[in-house]
């Protein structure tokens, strides 16, 4: 029998490989029973539509297309009463069954049939449909659902919202263009208005509406249908935060959804009310989050909040990530956020959703403040970038209901995250705020104000820190604390080393290190030996400066203190260097460098950016290549600064002064600009690789080949063949030498950078661009060979 007409007049946009993937399942040996799942609006019919018409020639006696959206689910026989138009009955089966019947006609016929519309028809779909395939043995169907089926032999075929760009790198008009969801956008809007190009006026708005939509291919055509008396800038203030504006009619979609919130709300109604609220609370999660954060925040037990998670994944009202470590990541659509939480303001949850929020992230900096000084702060710290913008929710949340010292307890307890993240402007915004508020507990009034300083001092606003410290100070003295007394003393000495009065701040970092030595306090000693060793260094004192560093690494390298192991050595090489040992000297910068970028501390990258600098022009000042990578680590650094609004104290500053200066002399002012501007352009991670690349490798180049058409740097390339190779994480760890977390943090970068969620694809990627063959598999280092920028 012949199929309806599903014929789609508009050119299916960036699904060449769902298509070509869909196509081979279905028609190879496990393709009996494929449901086709994906979040509302994502295309799942389109693609099915535009599937059956290629496929259905391939199938002897052809197929149906079914679409089931106003079968009666109260009707038992609903399913099999839309079944029984396509079958006729067979001779000999008077007496038969509907089910009989739609057996008898597909028993013996190689045959595709495709179920549209089928979420109110999970009660009785699922086990008909079985049976249907296990009575039919040539018979082959594929559904498309919000959900699976959940029967045993079903095969699921999830479709993911079209690539969206970055924003933030929307410059090259021409790849901006062949983004899909950018793609979608201006072939849907020039059918409203013909002749729409993209432009340097409106790339960015374009891109933005693009990630505003999710990707989601509906969103994207009732976006694009405004666009007849809009331009993108004003569309994307219109639909900016009001769901119900991406609206339109059957003329602008063929989704039988005609409004954006109508379709999420639709979505949402076979929740029950526990898994609804479950929902809400995780809607105050921006970005993504895991299975311990999602039961913190709604307050369930680890069992029913993998319940939870995995009938909101089914429902594809959530999506999930490949965590490194094994575990997965949630994270909500925007579109299906923004609903949810217009949902609970209009219910009334909100503020008691938001307080279990905040509560949550409370309870979790009381612990991340002491596992970030350990050895756990590489993992804490990337698990709090992830968390970012919740925590911000849970502080705006707090300060905003005055709640000043909940909202100074929790920035307080962040100290070593604002720091280690390069986030010191948002600390001090959310420490002013809480410490803005009246009735402050003394004790929290005088932490908020020692952490307040202390990113002040990092920031460059040098006499603000010193009245807060100096208040601090006082506050911990009256209350008899003198742990903080000595903190506060600490870091009015790192005050007067930034200013450049050496003196004074030799005399006062001297008197902290007595005090934390008499308190037995073994960390904070460590930290003042090594601000009073770099003091030292500064003063010409290098015999003193290398002892009290020496002193402080063996101390952090017993707490497995990664961060300040990584600042220390900084220390020990600066020694080195001024001591002429510039081997030792690019052995310890590399050293830090490499840690402080696993860590993902972009202020202290951009101090290691600068000293290399500074190595790399005084080892190979006669090469003019060697000024030109400089400015290029300078400029890199300086936009990390400017990112990060983190500052040098003046004797750094002074000696990076005297690089740009000499730089200018031997570049000319031409080619430093150039250069500068490159650095400045470059990704961090890409500056450090070329910073940490040494002269004259030949393994090196090789992989610089490579990575000229690759978004993956030498390194990654490396790690990206071993996982292609089938290596574990700790497997990768030992043959390249570096610490397991370390190869964790690299297949991160990678994935991000490729956009895949699995090490498979990462895999796929590299035999797909033929990369993999061509990076050998590296020797595994020995430990006793130095590394030196030669």
């Amino acid at each position: 029998m012949s199929a309806p007409s599903i014929y789609a007049p508009t050119e299916l946009v960036g699904r060449a490989v769902e298509f070509g993937s869909l196509r081979d399942e279905l028609l190879g040996p496990g393709g009996r029973m494929i449901t086709v799942t994906g979040p509302v609006g994502v295309g799942k019919s389109r693609l099915a539509a535009a599937l059956f018409e290629h496929v259905s020639p391939e199938f002897e006696d052809g197929g149906c297309f079914l679409d089931l959206t106003d079968v009666d689910p109260l009707r038992p026989d609903g399913v099999l009463a839309a079944m029984i138009t396509m079958a006729e009955a067979e001779a000999g089966t008077e007496a038969a069954t509907a089910q009989e019947r739609v057996v008898s006609y597909l028993r013996d016929k190689h045959f595709l049939l495709v179920l549209d519309g089928c979420e109110h028809l999970m009660e009785m779909l699922p086990s008909l449909l079985a049976a249907l395939v296990t009575a039919c043995p040539r018979l082959s169907t594929l559904v498309v659902s919000l959900e699976p089926l959940r029967v045993y032999g079903e095969a699921l075929f999830r479709l993911t919202p079209l690539p969206v760009p970055d924003p933030r790198r929307c410059d090259d008009l021409a790849a901006l263009q062949q983004v899909p969801a950018v793609l979608l956008f201006v072939q849907r809007t020039r059918a409203v208005r013909p002749g729409f190009t993209l432009t340097t006026e409106n790339r960015e708005a374009v891109a933005r509406l693009s990630v505003l939509t999710d990707g989601l291919p509906l969103a994207i055509e009732l976006a694009a249908a405004q666009m007849k008396l809009s331009s993108p800038q004003n569309l994307l203030a219109t639909l900016d935060g009001d769901l119900a504006r991406l609206s339109g009619t059957g003329s602008d979609t063929l989704s039988r959804h005609h409004c954006m919130r109508a379709a999420v709300a639709w979505s949402l109604k076979r929740l029950r009310n526990d898994e609804q609220m479950f929902l809400g609370s995780l809607a105050l999660f921006p970005d993504q989050f895991d299975l311990d954060a999602a039961g913190g925040v709604a307050r369930t037990g680890a069992a029913e909040t993998h319940r939870f998670l995995e009938q909101l994944v089914d429902r594809n009202l959530l999506q999930t990530g490949e965590c490194l470590d094994g575990d997965l990541t949630f994270s909500m659509f925007g579109l299906t956020r923004l609903y949810v939480l217009q949902w609970l303001r209009q219910t009334g949850d909100y503020e008691r959703v938001l307080r279990g929020h905040a509560d949550y992230f409370l309870d979790m900096a009381e612990t991340a403040e002491s596992a970030l000084a350990g050895p756990g702060q590489a993992r804490w710290l990337h698990r709090l970038e992830s968390w970012h913008g919740a925590v911000e929710v849970a502080l705006r949340f707090l300060t905003s209901a005055g709640d000043g010292a909940r909202a100074v307890s929790l920035a307080s307890a962040l100290r070593l995250y604002w720091l280690g993240r390069g986030k010191a402007t948002s600390g001090k915004h959310w420490l002013k705020e809480g410490l803005g508020t009246e009735g402050l507990p003394e004790h929290l009034a005088a932490k908020g104000e020692a952490v307040l300083g202390e990113l002040m001092l990092w920031t460059g606003e040098q006499e603000a820190a010193v009245k807060c410290l100096t208040s601090a100070r006082g506050r911990y003295q009256e209350l008899g604390d003198p742990r903080g007394d000595a903190t506060c003393l600490n870091r009015l000495g790192l005050a007067a080393y930034y200013h450049g009065d050496l003196a004074e701040a030799e005399r006062v970092l001297d008197e902290s290190v007595v005090a934390f030595q008499a308190l037995d306090l073994t960390r904070e000693h460590a930290m003042a030996m090594r601000d009073l060793a770099d003091c030292h260094r500064a003063s010409g004192n290098l015999k003193a400066a290398k002892e009290a560093a020496e002193a402080a690494l063996a101390d952090f390298l017993r707490q497995q203190d990664l961060r300040n192991v990584a600042l220390t050595r900084y220390v020990l090489a600066d020694v080195a260097l001024d001591l002429a040992d510039r081997d030792e000297a690019g052995r310890l910068y590399d050293m830090s460098l490499r840690e402080l970028d696993e860590l993902g501390d972009l202020s202290a990258c951009a101090i290691g950016l600068e000293k290399s600098a500074i190595l790399l022009t005084s080892s190979h000042g006669r090469i003019t290549e060697s000024w030109r990578r400089a400015a290029r680590a300078l400029g890199t650094a300086s936009d990390l600064r400017a990112t990060t609004g983190c500052v040098a104290p003046q004797p750094a500053q002074l000696a990076v002064d005297g690089a740009v200066a000499e730089a200018r002399v031997r570049l000319g002012d031409h080619a430093i600009y150039e250069c500068w501007a490159e650095g400045a352009a470059l990704e961090p991670e890409a500056a450090i690789a070329e910073a940490l690349t040494p002269a004259q490798s030949p393994q090196v180049a090789r992989l610089r080949g490579l990575t000229a058409d690759s978004p993956l740097t030498c390194r990654e390339l490396e790690v990206a063949g071993l996982v292609a190779g089938g290596m574990t994480n700790r497997e990768i760890g030992r043959r390249l030498g570096i610490a397991e977390w370390t190869a964790v943090n690299h297949i991160r970068k990678i994935m991000r950078k490729l956009d895949c969620t699995s090490r498979v694809q990462v895999a796929s990627w590299m035999t797909k661009t033929g990369t993999g063959s061509a990076v050998a598999m590296p020797k595994q280092p020995d430990p006793r060979a130095r590394q030196s920028p030669k």
